[in-house]
Formats: C-alpha cells, structure tokens, sequence
C-alpha cells in the first residue's frame, strides 16, 4: 500500500497521541535528588523537604528561593520517543522555630499534565531530633488507551523524622502516602548519610509497602558526593523501585557559593511494562537545572 504525502501530517499527529497516551508522568524529583537518583532520607536538605524528609528542614537558619527546569525524553520499547518537560518553584524559611517551605510544580508530556501545590512544615524535638509533615495536592490530566482524557485529585501525606546519631552520621525516616490514596506511592523508607572529613558522603536508601511483601514493592537507593575544589560538589547514585517497576541512575554536578547554589544533574530510567500502573516499557533520560537562592 502507497503512503500519500497528505497522509503524513495525519500519521504524525496520531503518532504523537498514542506516544503521549502509553507513559506515566514520573514523579517529582528536585536536581539534586535526579543527581543521586532519589537517595536522600538521611540527608539535611531544605527544597526537598516537601517531596523527600520534611524533617530535615529543622536544622536550618535561612530563607530560601528555588527554581527548576526539566527536559525529558522518553523512548518507548518499539515505538518511538516521546519529550516531556516540567517546572518548579519552591520557597523556605526556616529561621523560626517552626520550619517550612512551600512549592508549585507542573509537569507535562504531550497532552497530559500533573499539577503539584505542597507545603512542608518541621520542628525540633530536642538537640539533636526533628519530625514533619507535608502536604502535597495533585492534579493530573492523563488519555487512557482509547485516547480520552480523565482528570483525577489526590493528596498525598508524608511523615517523617530525622536524628544526627554524630555530627557526620545522620538517619531519616519517612512514611510516604501512609493513607493510601494511591496503593503504589505508600512505602516506608528508612536512609542514612554518612560524611567522611566533609569531603565525601555516602548516602543509603531502603524500604517497602509494609502491607505488602518485599518482593513486590522493595525501594532501594544509593548515592555518593564529592566535594572538590572548596565549592563544587560531584554527585552519582543509582535505583531500584519494585513497585513502580523502574530502575536507573543519576549524576550531576553543584556550584555552591554562599547565596547562590548552581545545580545540574541528568538521570537515566527504564520502566517496565505494567497494566496497574498505567505505562509501558520505556527508557527515560531526564536533564535538570535549578538555582537556589539563599538569603
């Protein structure tokens, strides 16, 4: 059969469809965390506080401002590839007694969309512990198979603590979604960071849905950071989500100055075919740039 030429804007336009329709926008990851491909329960981190450990907003002093810009590019098994890209801004300030931060997040790929307003708020329960809490409300506009379009809203509850067991060894904690809106995203994961001359830092990732078995919904995480140069830090960690059924790794690089924080990071993921959580086999590759503003 011969193809006419005024077929092949049609085909392209169909083509793009069906590519848009068969992933599962991925979930939100600030440069850092694409850079140690999610490790960093145990870390003492300000912007992920809201998508991470809300505790370890507590041991900070200062305001912060962030902004992000993702691209990404997704190739599925047999098919073709498919860009997607998204955007975030992100405010803290913890020079209270209480900690918080709040964020706004839209992701896209093609057609579809998820749209993320959250906040996160911390204190300290003695010198050397802290709990929080966050909030995220989700809005996402997905096309099934049949190309139609259905919005959905869920929320989503993170708890978590963090403890400096020394001053270069600390632990977080954290129960993900532990209302259950979404059965896949609930997980409980326990981290550790260890810091070796403030120099280099090993950082440990683990944990599972505790109503279900080891098997199906095991999380592991690993990453590691050098400091060079007085103020560049060289990140890479690697990943495997049993129960989003997807595995990778990352790397990137941060300028640190004592206002402005430089971050880049790129983050490679394959994802499995599966009919629950709506995707398909693909690779993922994802570039990321942030500022961070400190003041």
């Amino acid at each position: 059969m011969t193809l006419r030429l005024s077929q092949l804007p049609l085909m392209s336009i169909c083509l793009l469809f069906v590519f848009s329709a068969q992933g599962r926008i991925l979930e939100y990851e600030t440069t850092r965390l694409k850079s140690t491909a999610g490790a960093g329960v145990g870390s003492l981190l300000v912007e992920e506080s809201i998508f991470l450990n809300p505790a370890a907003i507590t041991f900070f002093n200062v305001s912060t401002f962030y902004f992000q810009k993702v691209n990404t590019e997704q190739t599925q098994d047999n098919q073709g590839t498919s860009k997607s890209d998204a955007m975030s801004f992100i405010a803290a300030d913890t020079k209270g007694a209480l900690k918080g931060a709040v964020a706004y997040t839209k992701q896209t790929k093609g057609q579809e969309y998820r749209q993320t307003i959250g906040g996160s708020m911390a204190s300290a329960m003695g010198k050397t512990s802290s709990f929080g809490v966050s909030y995220q409300h989700i809005e996402e506009e997905v096309l099934d198979e049949n190309l139609v379009a259905t919005k959905e809203k869920y929320k989503k509850f993170t708890l978590g603590v963090t403890r400096l067991l020394s001053p270069s060894f600390t632990m977080g904690i954290v129960a993900i979604d532990p209302l259950r809106e979404r059965p896949q995203d609930s997980k409980v994961l326990l981290g550790f960071q260890y810091v070796f001359q403030d120099i280099i830092s090993l950082m440990l990732d683990g944990g599972a849905d505790y109503k279900t078995g080891l098997s199906e919904s095991l999380v592991w995480k690993t990453a590691a950071q050098v400091k060079f140069l007085d103020s560049f830090f060289l990140r890479f960690g690697t990943y495997r989500d049993k129960a989003l059924k997807e595995r990778g790794s990352g790397a990137g690089v941060s300028w640190v100055q004592p206002k402005l924080t430089v971050d880049v990071a790129l983050k490679n993921s394959k994802l499995e075919e599966d009919d629950f959580l709506k995707q398909k086999g693909e690779k993922i590759q994802e570039t990321s740039f942030s500022l961070s503003y400190r003041f």
